[in-house]
This record gives C-alpha cells, structure tokens and sequence, in this order.
C-alpha cells in the first residue's frame, strides 16, 4: 500500500509539474534612440524548461512562443549597441514588452564615459546621417542639411539625387508626409527640429514584412524628429514683393504631439517657386517655396514663367493602442508661359533632314489630391493597412508655332496653332494583410489594388503647309491647310492581387513562394473631324477616328530562397511571367491576341564588411508589354509630316538588370565613399522604324523588335574632411555607356553613346562665419551612329563652375551669393549660349529669439538666365532653348515660431 500510494503521489506531481509548464507568448519591437527601427537583432528567451533564440524582422519586431513556469529571462543584443537584459516573474500568458529602446554601446575611458553619435551609419538598405553633425545657420530648412550630405545631390529645380538614383517619395517619423512629396518637408521643416535623415532603399510594404527583397527597390527619404522636439508648434510665414510686378506669401504650421502630428501649408508666387509636385511622392503632393531660407531655390530653373497657387493640410495619428493613420490634401493652382527655339538634325545619312521650331505656350493646370493610411495592428500577428487615395486635375493649353523641315531637294514650312483642355479622375484603394504565424519565419501577405481613371481631352489643331519641291523646275509649291477637331476619351480600370509565402526551411534560411495577377482593362474613344478651312463645317474622318477596348493580363509566379546571418544576406530566386493581351477595334473589326511567357532570375547578395562598411549585389528582371497603340494596325495622320502605323506582331521586351553598391564611412577620419555601378540589357527592343516618303519631307513611323540593346551607369563620390571638418573636398564621378539599335529607311543603325562628368566640390563650413562651396564640373556627350556605308560622331561639353554659401557677419547679418558660370560647347548656333548667373541676398534677423528675417534678393544680375539642352535619340540630335524667369528683385519679411514642451524655445 505505501508504495502504490507513493506511485500515486508521483504521478500526480509529474501531472502538476506538467501543468504548472506554461506557454509563453512574447512580442515587441526594437528601436534605437533615435527611432530607428532594428532588423536582424538577436533575442534571446530563457526559462527554466526551454529556451530560444531567434530575431526581429525588418521592421525590428518580434514575437515568440516558449514554454515555462514561472521565470522568464530576455537578452537582446546587437553590435555596437548596450546589450538589454530583463526578467519576468509570474507573467501572463501573453507578454506584449511594447517599443524597446536600445542605447549605443558607451566606450569607457577611465572614469569618463563618452558617448558619441557617429555622423553616418551604414546598414543593409539604409545610410542614416545626424543632423547635428552637418551643421546650418538657426531656423535654416533642412534641405540646406540635405545639399551637406555626401553622395547626396540637390538640383536648381529641387530634386534629389542620392548615391545614384532619384529620390522617390519622403516620410517624416516613417509616415508619408503631404503624400510622400521630396521636395515639401525638405523645404519647410526646419533643420533644428531633425534627429536624423536615413536615405534608404524601399522594397515596399510586402517586402519589408516577409523580408524578402527581389524587386527592384525606390530610393525614399525618411527624416526623425528630435524626441525633444517631437511635443510642440512650430511653422513660419513670409510675405515678399519685388520689381517687375514680382510677389510671394506663404505659411506653414505644424502641431507635434508624440505620435500626432498636423501640418498645414499655402503658399502663392509669380517667382518659379515650386509648389505642390504632383508628379512626386507616388499619390501625394508637395509644395515649395515656402520657406525663405534657401536663396537658391528662389529663382527656379524650370523652363516658362509661372504663377502658382497651393494649400495643403497633413494629419497623423494614434487611434488608440492598435490604429495608426496619416493622410493629406493637397491643392495646386499654376498658370505658366513658355517659349522655345530648337534644332533637330536626323543624321541618316540616305536623307539627312534638319528642322528648326519656334514655338510658344500657354499652360493652366488645377490639381486636387487626397491620400489616406489606416494601419491595423490586430495583435502581434496580424497586420492590416488600407490605403485609399482620390485625385482630379484639369488642365486647358493653347500655343502657336512655326517650324521648318529641310531635305536635299525638299521643303516644309509649317505654321500652327492649337488648344486643349482636359479632365482626368484618379482614384483607388491599396489594401495590405500580414499574418505571422507562431514558427517563426513562417509569414503569409495578400496584397490587392483597385485603381479607376478617366480622361477626357479635347483638342483643336490648325496646320498651314507650305510644300517647296526643287526636284521641278520651276520649283514645285504647294499649300496644305489641316484643320481638326479630337475628342478622346479614356477609361481603365486596373485590379492587381499579389500573395507571398514565406516558410522556414533551415536555420536562418527562409524560402518564399509568390504569386501576382495583374489585369488592366481599357476602353478608348478617338473621335476626330475635318474642319473645311472656307465653310468651317466639319466632316468625320473615318481613317484617324478608333473606338477600341483592350484587356492586358499577367500572371507572375516567383520562387525565392532567402538566407539571413549577422555577416551577410542573400535572396536567390526565378520568376516566370506569362502574360496575355487581347483588343478588339469595334469600329474598324480588328482583333489583336498576343499571348507570352517570361522567365527572369532574381538575386540580391549584402555583405557587412563592419558597422557602416557594406557591399551590394543585385540582379533581376522585367518584361514589358507593347502598347495597344504599338500593336493597333491603325494609321494615325493627325500630323501630315509624321504618319503612325501601329505593328500587331511586336513582342515584349525583356530586361535583364545587374547592379553593384560598394559604401564605407570612417568614423574615425570622417571619410566616406559611395559608388554604384549597373548595367541593363534589353532584348526584344520595341524600337521605331522611320521611312522617309520618297518625295517630299514626310515620313511614316512603326514599330519595330529588335537585340543589342545594353546600358552601362557608374557614380561615385568620396568626401574627406579637414581641419577639424571645418573643410571638406568632395570628388564624384558619373559616367554611362549605351549601345542603341535604330531602324531608318528599313536600314538597320548601331548608335553609342557615352557621357562623362568629373566634378569637384571644396565647402567651407565654420559655425556662425561662413558656410560656402566652390564647384566645378566637365560633362563630355560623345554620339557616334553606324550605318551600312556611313558613321557619322557629334560631340558635346558642357562645363559648370560655381560657387555658393552665406557668409555671417555680426551674429544676425548674413550675405549670400550664388554664382554659376555655364560654357556649352558644341551645340546648335541657334541655341547655344554660355550664360553666368548671379543671385545675391542679404538679410537681417531681429525680435526675441531672432524669429524675424528681412531680406533683400537679388535674381540672375547678368540677366541671361536660359535653358539649355541636348536630347539623343535614335538617329536625332535635338537642341533646346527655352525662356526661364530672368533678372528681378525682391524683399522678404519672414517670421518662425517654435514653441516645444509648452515653453519657448530657448535662444
């Protein structure tokens, strides 16, 4: 008995030890201090029956499942960063730890503790530099930051360029910002209130959840508020008026509340200044010139002269633990007036043929946009984001011109007139969903996208043309009037539903298996009259009128083996796309089927050298479709000197993508060095085929497949810093290498072009004396075209010189210049020109807390500002001049405010 009681008695303690084994489930996120979220970081859960390491995905959460009893212990640790230690007694169930902040790992120096932020840090997509390293002049924009950054660029019109490849869209905290526009926050946030600004590479929503990263990824901006400054209001206004009828007014006013966030924007000038960039941002807006505080970007370097109106607003948000939102509206108003002078050569050399236009225009666009994000965080496995979006622009445009066409033997002198107007609908809805499930690594994602635009245009066209033939004697004259009405109608409908799978399959290895179908549906109404050049009654023109309604689907199926350890990073995969077109012309009875299938290898290799020392290697594909315009059997003779005829046998090209990133930042020496290199080949080219007419100077243009076509782009820059990095000597490079294939006359043509710009820039950068760069850059265009008895070289060169800064005299009075000199070389005589530009200000500032600025501007002194520019293509050489706003003046009355943490901001 006392033993079956004792066998009882253990039994029923191994049942209450079994029991009293609970499982635990564990979720969180990481950050750094300054917001950053940590992907790859190492976590570490012990109890006193299990254990488990594992680590955060991209966006540096986590959740896990362990076994235990009544102890749990959590370490985390990463390089360079102070490892994070904590235990749990008794928890629940359910463990939500929240948003950890890790700090930067101290170095110890005897007693003395120092800790240092370093300027740059490199990780795998993302280079992140602080602010307070780069220093700017008080209330300055932190666009000024942004033209400091190495391997970053800044044009005269506001885009940005870094290490390589235009910037996409900017968030602000890691949330869109007026829509994602670049140029809006960079130009009205200021500097002061900046933690750090990350320029990453973004692979998009899908790719960041399951982590892996076959596509081709947009290069975003994303700037973090100091925490300091996170809880308060700031914003500015400035009125300004100058000569020659000259004036700007603007406002901004932003509220920071921790995760609330509201912005609100207007603006209105005669002066160039860049307003909301619709073109910009994916469905956002953006606005510019709202703050004064770049003197640079006050005289735009877009062609035309413009007035603009703008008013925006942008809200973001917490609605309670789980939902996350931020949306915007933006508005814009501009009215613009251009002119230009051109000269095309067609080097063929069976019919070399030159045309000279003049042209001028008149362009009024309305633009409204609205964008929101719902993100839905349900639990720690699961993940909703809505996005819908809604825009309406419309546009009117009338212009004349005059152009002449000259051919051995032959002549056209062309005078036109035109106008149109326009309404294009765009709305739509993006909708993400994220489930994790307990293994770890294993993820599934449904991505769908619904888009509806419309557009109707209406255009009228007016052509007189005067015909010389001097294959006659006498010669041969003969006038042509033209004179249409077009009404065109388009609809589509775009619906796209993509799933990926991610399974673990080994340590550290995860495979993905995904799936997109993508079907855009299209009706289109071309309706065109003749209109009698006497009676003015106008006739149907059967041959130029089209009502058609095509569907393009694709199916795009990957297989992808991604491997993830603390030294390096891979993903290897194939996709395989078959795709499939069909078209019916209703008026015409002509159907088009097109039926093709693609198979493109992926690959992406990230090797960490050490903290801030990375390389990168990349390699993918695409394939693109004709469009249905290409492949319409349907002869377009809107334009007598150039007739269309589409080709139904094109197929669909083919590129195939190679790319190197090679990135380094001594934290020591403060050097640092960004180089890209890609090189793209396309077979199946869709290309034109021009066929000159056999008298006269028209021609008929097709369309074309053809192979041998390959591009080659590298850049690089180093940037050393001097004397305590009060001076800093910046050398670049950019090159790009492409073997093109042209058709004329049926003739095949080989054309290389290549393009080298070395450049050079030494700043000077003294806290509160002076802060000024002196540049210098030589571009070389060099064409060379092959025919079958001919080859035929252009060359062109292009060199900048500049120099531009402020200099600080007094503590509160600043001078400013900005002086480029331009000598083209090579170009057209009718075009050409070598323009020096100067642009001078200087300012005051005054009132408590220096929140007052007066400044007196001067724009282009020389008055010879223009635009000049060379454009190759195929077989062509095109040199361009267009107006641009010349010399003017004009004072400014500025005034910030900042008020953070409910006390003002101390001076």
């Amino acid at each position: 008995m006392p033993k079956r009681l004792l066998l009882l008695f253990a039994l029923i303690f191994i049942c209450l030890a079994g029991f009293t084994q609970k499982t635990l489930h564990v979720s969180g996120k990481l950050i750094d201090s300054s917001g950053v979220q940590l992907g790859n970081t190492t976590i570490k859960l012990t109890s006193e029956t299990d254990s488990l390491t594992g680590i955060t995905d991209n966006t540096g959460a986590f959740a896990f499942n362990l076994r235990f009893k009544a102890i749990v212990t959590i370490e985390i640790t990463r390089i360079g960063y102070a490892t994070y230690r904590k235990q749990y007694r008794n928890a629940e169930p359910v463990l939500k730890l929240g948003t950890i902040i890790l700090l930067q790992e101290p170095e110890t120096m005897g007693e003395v503790i120092v800790r240092s932020v370093s300027p740059i840090l490199i990780k795998e997509d993302t280079v992140q530099f602080n602010v307070s390293s780069y220093k700017v002049r008080e209330g300055a924009p932190v666009e000024d930051v942004v033209k400091k950054l190495p391997g970053v660029t800044v044009d005269k019109d506001g885009q940005v360029t870094a290490q390589g490849k235009p910037v996409a869209r900017i968030r602000v905290n890691g949330k869109d910002f007026f829509g994602g526009d670049v140029q809006t926050a960079l130009q009205n946030l200021p500097a002061d209130v900046i933690e750090n600004i990350q320029i990453i590479d973004d692979y998009g929503d899908q790719a960041n959840l399951s982590g892996i990263k076959s596509n081709e990824p947009e290069k975003i901006i994303n700037i973090n508020i100091r925490k300091d400054k996170n809880h308060g209001r700031f914003g500015t206004a400035t009125a300004a008026a100058g000569d020659q009828h000259r004036y700007a007014g603007a406002l901004m006013g932003n509220y920071f509340k921790d995760q609330q966030q509201v912005s609100v924007i207007g603006a209105i000038n005669n002066t160039n200044a860049n307003l909301f960039n619709f073109n910009g941002g994916g469905n956002g807006g953006g606005a510019r010139g709202v703050n004064f505080g770049n003197a640079e970007r006050a005289l735009n370097g877009g062609n035309g002269i413009s007035t603009s109106k703008s008013a925006g607003f942008n809200y973001k948000d917490n609605w309670g633990s789980k939902i996350a939102v931020n949306g915007s509206y933006s508005f814009t108003s501009r009215n613009t007036s251009s002119s230009s002078v051109s000269q095309q050569q067609d080097i063929n050399p069976a019919n070399i043929r030159f045309t000279e236009r003049i042209s001028e225009r008149n362009f009024t666009d309305v633009n409204h946009r609205a964008t929101f994000n719902m993100e839905y965080r349900m639990d720690s496995m699961n993940f909703l984001k809505v996005s819908p979006y809604l825009s309406l622009s419309s546009s009117e445009s009338a212009g004349s011109g005059q152009s002449a066409i000259s051919r051995k033997g032959y002549y056209t002198f062309n005078k036109s007139e035109s106008s149109s107007s326009s309404k294009a609908p765009n709305g739509g809805t993006d909708l993400l969903f994220n489930h994790k499930f307990s293994k770890r690594g294993r993820n599934i994602s449904l991505f769908t996208s619904i888009n509806y635009s419309y557009r109707n245009q209406y255009q009228r066209t007016k052509n007189n043309y005067a015909n010389d033939d001097s294959t006659f004697v006498p010669v041969l004259h003969k006038d042509t009037i033209q004179q249409q009405h077009v009404d065109i109608m388009n609809r589509n409908l775009r619906t796209v539903v993509k799933l990926s799978y991610t399974e673990p399959i080994a340590n550290n290895t995860f495979l993905e298996l995904s799936y997109e179908w993508n079907r855009s549906a299209t009706n289109n109404k071309r309706t065109v009259e003749d209109i009698d050049p006497v009676s003015l009654v106008p006739s149907y023109n059967d041959v130029q009128s089209n009502y058609f309604n095509y569907q393009f689907v694709t199916n795009r199926i990957g297989l992808n083996i991604k491997g993830n350890h603390p030294k390096y990073y891979y993903v290897i995969g194939v996709v395989s796309q078959p795709s499939a077109l069909s078209g019916q012309s209703v008026s015409k009875r002509i159907n088009t089927e097109y039926n093709h299938i693609s198979w493109l290898p992926v690959g992406r290799f990230v090797y960490n050298f050490a903290k801030s020392h990375n390389l990168t290697i990349t390699y993918n594909g695409n394939s693109r479709e004709p469009e249905f315009m290409q492949i319409q059997p349907v002869t377009d003779s809107s334009n007598l000197n150039n007739i269309i005829i589409g080709n139904p046998d094109l197929q669909a090209e083919l590129t195939r993508r190679f790319g190197i990133q090679y990135n380094k930042f001594d934290n020591k020496t403060g050097r640092s060095l960004f180089t890209n290199f890609f090189f793209n080949q396309t077979d199946n080219k869709i290309v034109y085929n021009r066929v000159n007419n056999a008298s006269g100077t028209g021609r008929t243009t097709s369309y074309l497949n053809t192979n041998g076509f390959y591009n080659v782009n590298a850049d690089g820059s180093m940037t050393r810093p001097f004397s305590n990095k009060r001076f800093f000597i910046t050398v670049a490079f950019n090159g790009s290498y492409g073997n093109n294939i042209s058709f004329t006359d049926n003739q095949r043509n080989k054309g290389n072009n290549w393009s080298v710009r070395p450049s050079t820039n030494f700043r000077i950068d003294i806290a509160d004396k002076i802060d000024a760069a002196v540049s210098a850059s030589y571009t070389i265009y060099h064409t060379t075209t092959r025919y079958t008895s001919f080859t035929n070289t252009t060359k062109a060169r292009i060199l900048n010189l500049g120099i531009n800064g402020k200099t600080y005299f007094f503590k509160d009075f600043t001078i400013g210049y900005d002086l480029n000199k331009i000598i083209n070389y090579g170009f057209s005589n009718n075009v050409s020109s070598n323009p020096t530009i100067l642009n001078v200000f200087t300012e005051y500032r005054f009132l408590k807390k220096r929140h007052a600025t007066v400044r007196l501007q001067g724009f282009d002194l020389f008055n010879q500002n223009e635009g000049i520019s060379r454009t190759i293509n195929e077989t062509t050489i095109t040199d361009s001049r267009n107006n641009r706003l010349a010399r003017y003046f004009l004072l400014s009355f500025n005034f910030r405010l900042q008020q953070f943490g409910g006390n003002r901001e101390r001076g």
